[in-house]
Order: C-alpha cells, then sequence, then structure tokens
C-alpha cells in the first residue's frame, strides 16, 4: 500500500483522439473523489472551463502524481520532468502501441480508483544521462578560444541516447571509450546508449537485447556497423561511455528519446552514463513485464498454446 495522491497533474498529447471529449468529466470525477488537479498548460489550450493550466515544470513541482494521457512518446516527455521532482507517473495509452504505458483507456477510472486508495506499487527505472562538453582537439584554435570551448550541455531520458548523422545517408566515425580502456572506432550509422527500458524501443529494431527494465545496466547497440566486429554490448551501470567523433566525417547529433537534440561536432567529448535520478512509475502488477512482451511484441507463444502443440 503506498500514501494516495492528494493532488494529481494531468500530462497528455491533445492530439489524440478523444482527449478534449475526456478532459472535463475526467477532471470533475477527480474532483469528485476530494482530489486536488492541475493540468499542463498545452493540453488544456481550447478547452473552456478547465483554466489555463500550468507549465510541465511547475506541475511537477506541485502534485503528488501525474497522469499521463496519450502513448509513449507522451510519457517519456513526461517522465523525465517527473523524475527531476521524484513525482510517480501512470502513463493511459490512448492508441497504438503503448508498451510503456500501464494501463489502457477503458481502464482509466478503475485504474485511478486504485490508485486513490494506495493499491498500486512504483517501479523506479534507470534513467540515462548525456553530457557533452567543447574540448578542442589539440593545434585546434590556436591564438584564439573555440567557440563555446569549456561549456558542458546536459540532458536525461528514459529510453536511450543516440549519437547518428545529420544527414541519414552518410556514416560518422565514434572513437568509444569504456571508463579509461578505448575499444575501438565504430564507423556506421551510429549508437545508441538504452536504458533496460529503452531495450524495447530503437536498440531492439538495431539487434539489441531485451532486458527487463528494473535490471541496472546500459546497452551500447551500434546502428549498421560496417564490421562484423561490432556487436550490442550490455554495459555495468557504473560505468561510462566516453565518445568522440572523428574529424572529417558528417556532422553528427546527439537526441536522447527521440525528443531531445544535441548538434555535435569533433571539439565535443561526449560522456553517457546511468543518470543519478531514476523515474519513478506507478504500476499494479510488478511481474507483468513478460505479459506485455507477449501481448504488444507477440514476443513468444501463450503457454497453454506451446504445451498443446508439443
Amino acid at each position: 500500500m503506498k500514501r494516495p495522491p492528494r493532488h494529481l497533474g494531468i500530462v497528455g498529447n491533445r492530439g489524440k483522439d478523444g482527449v478534449r471529449a475526456l478532459l472535463p468529466p475526467l477532471v470533475r470525477w477527480i474532483r469528485a473523489q476530494g482530489r486536488d488537479v492541475s493540468l499542463e498548460q498545452s493540453l488544456v489550450r481550447g478547452i473552456s472551463r478547465l483554466g489555463r493550466g500550468v507549465t510541465l515544470d511547475r506541475l511537477v513541482r506541485r502534485v503528488d502524481a501525474i497522469l499521463v494521457l496519450g502513448g509513449d512518446g507522451t510519457l517519456l516527455h513526461a517522465a523525465r520532468a517527473a523524475c527531476e521532482a521524484g513525482v510517480p507517473v501512470l502513463g493511459v495509452n490512448l492508441g497504438g502501441l503503448g508498451f510503456l504505458t500501464e494501463t489502457a483507456q477503458e481502464s482509466l477510472y478503475p485504474a485511478l480508483t486504485r490508485v486513490f486508495a494506495g493499491e498500486y506499487s512504483i517501479e523506479r527505472r534507470m534513467m540515462v544521462e548525456a553530457r557533452v562538453r567543447r574540448v578542442p582537439r589539440a593545434g585546434a584554435g590556436r591564438g584564439k578560444a573555440a567557440k563555446g570551448s569549456g561549456s558542458v550541455w546536459t540532458s536525461t531520458g528514459l529510453n536511450d541516447a543516440v549519437i547518428h548523422p545529420s544527414d541519414r545517408s552518410r556514416v560518422i566515425a565514434i572513437d568509444v571509450m569504456i571508463g579509461k580502456k578505448s575499444v575501438g572506432t565504430l564507423i556506421g550509422d551510429g549508437l545508441i546508449v538504452a536504458t533496460p527500458t529503452g531495450s524495447t524501443a530503437y536498440s531492439l529494431s538495431a539487434g539489441g537485447p531485451i532486458v527487463r527494465p528494473t535490471i541496472e545496466a546500459l546497452l551500447a547497440t551500434p546502428i549498421s556497423p560496417h564490421t562484423l566486429a561490432w556487436r550490442p554490448l550490455l554495459v555495468g551501470a557504473r560505468e561510462t561511455l566516453s565518445l568522440r567523433l572523428q574529424s572529417g566525417h558528417p556532422r553528427a547529433n546527439l537526441t536522447l528519446d527521440g525528443q531531445v537534440t544535441r548538434a555535435l561536432s569533433p571539439d565535443d567529448e561526449i560522456q553517457i552514463r546511468r543518470a543519478p535520478r531514476q523515474a519513478p512509475l506507478i504500476v499494479f502488477e510488478r511481474d507483468s513485464f513478460y505479459d506485455v512482451l507477449r501481448t504488444k511484441l507477440a514476443w513468444a507463444a501463450e503457454p497453454r498454446r506451446a504445451r498443446s502443440e508439443r
């Protein structure tokens, strides 16, 4: 049993079918349960009688839990902000695969009833952190400091951090170190560094393994490597990947969760590691991961069917 939230925040994708019609009765029902509710401002735009809403950054600091209406992309967006405030997130799928979302739209009210009764668990998911520091190479920028030298850019993701060429038709070369040990140069379409949660996303389509999301590790999955020597690698949660682009290759970007992008140059030193904070997700059944694999990814036959075919 968890402490029932008294103040619920709602974040959603207003482009999803049915969201505009769903919100007014949902807000009335939540208030009828004696709870306060705040809505993200982009969600309520154009819907009367719901107020102006607040920014996501302000919302996560005033609520006890967040309800996400949408798909996996909406949940990833909310999770990055929620992890900073330590606020648990409940995802409700409004269409599509919805691998990360905990419940479907038809189960929304029963799920909230359980949350308000404290009948849920918190599953803390590992996040990935990417840090980019501009460090000019030896001999570069003589007589004048290189533009942006010493500046640091940091962002986090729940699924993955991906280095990829700006022009998808070109290849890039990435010098890769794990800790203080060089493991070689990857030439190909890029590199995915995924969390176990992200192991069923882009990393999986690039040939990476499926990892239970509560395991703490990082997955380094090459994207279309130009040599058979490069294969997906499971890296310890306490290890850091240090990456650097080789000069003379096309420009590249660093993208987290497919949503936050940073342009890179050969002067950039990129470090990718486990983030200091975790994303707290509300779950009702802790052992549901393999059920989700079967039902949403068609990963294996149902146990009864498998026995009957023997």
